[in-house]
């Protein structure tokens, strides 16, 4: 009687804000990179998360504890210490397309894929947005750092400086400005990871970009967080440390389904003001901006 083999798995590995995700599936054709992951594709690694890739013929809704609701594609729910994200949409059907569970650290995690859902639709991007995007934050919530709403470049001249704003305060015409002006790398229009290496506080890009579409798995180090706000004029304006936290917060991303997550990242922002300046950028969106920037020494 011939022994059983035993199954070959391929794998694919990305580094994100250098958070290290390694991807198998039994087929190389179940674990495809979106162009947007593609930047961010690593040689074979020690992940620190590791994501199996299966198939259901079909998925129903999980009836567990409901934790938290994004108000878009997924939900997430509990099952013991494991957390359980399901992701729907009404063009794919009544039940969740695709199923995430990670344990509670999340280092360990399965993406399961809805085969009656997604049976016909192809290419099939397991880590697609924004599958990838809360792997990568929920881990980094045990204190290792966090996601920001922001641009990030890098300037000959200036250093590494961060503008962090809303949605509509001026990140994508603060990154065109820059890049039309200055030429800086730009490591992302929209959302940065901050983490702390040596007390010095670091930045990296993400796939996540914003309406101006740039995404760079670069990084660098930072000289100066600036918080953009519209003006009638350009003017750095000091704000307290608790204002500077709140203000922070408010552009990051951090687990709001936990309590612990919180304090940490909390915490952590705490780190990032002892490690660089933040100031209030009241601006103009025109060249004026870049050179108030340049101009200013705190």
């Amino acid at each position: 009687m011939a022994s059983l083999q035993p199954q070959l798995l391929h794998r694919t590995c990305v580094r994100i804000g250098e958070v290290s995700l390694a991807l198998t599936g039994a087929f190389l054709d179940e674990i495809p990179l979106s162009c947007e992951l593609e930047e961010f594709r690593a040689e074979d690694c020690a992940a620190d998360i590791e994501v199996a890739v299966e198939w259901a013929e079909n998925l129903r809704r999980w009836h567990g504890e409901k934790v938290f609701d994004s108000d878009a594609v997924w939900s997430l729910f509990r099952d013991g210490t494991d957390y359980v994200f399901d992701f729907a949409s009404p063009a794919l059907g009544a039940h969740p397309y695709k199923r995430l569970r990670a344990d509670r650290n999340f280092r360990t995690a399965q993406l399961i894929l809805n085969r009656q859902a997604l049976g016909e639709h192809r290419p099939i991007i397991p880590l697609e947005y924004p599958a990838d995007e809360l792997l990568i934050t929920n881990y980094l919530a045990s204190g290792l750092g966090v996601e920001v709403h922001g641009c990030g470049l890098v300037d000959a001249e200036a250093g590494g400086q961060l503008f962090l704003g809303h949605s509509g305060a001026g990140k994508s015409t603060t990154t065109l400005l820059w890049k039309s002006l200055r030429d800086p790398e730009l490591l992302s229009d929209d959302r940065i990871i901050l983490r702390q290496r040596d007390g010095e506080l670091w930045m990296y890009g993400t796939p996540w970009h914003g309406e101006a579409a740039f995404a760079s798995a670069g990084k660098a180090k930072i000289s100066r967080i600036f918080i953009l706000q519209h003006g009638e004029r350009n003017e750095m304006v000091e704000i307290s440390r608790s204002r500077a936290v709140g203000e922070l917060f408010a552009r990051c991303f951090p687990p709001f389904h936990s309590a612990t997550a919180i304090d940490r990242t909390l915490g952590f922002l705490n780190r990032v003001l002892d490690a660089v300046p933040c100031y209030e950028f009241r601006f103009i969106p025109d060249s004026s901006a870049v050179e108030a920037v340049l101009g200013f020494h705190g």
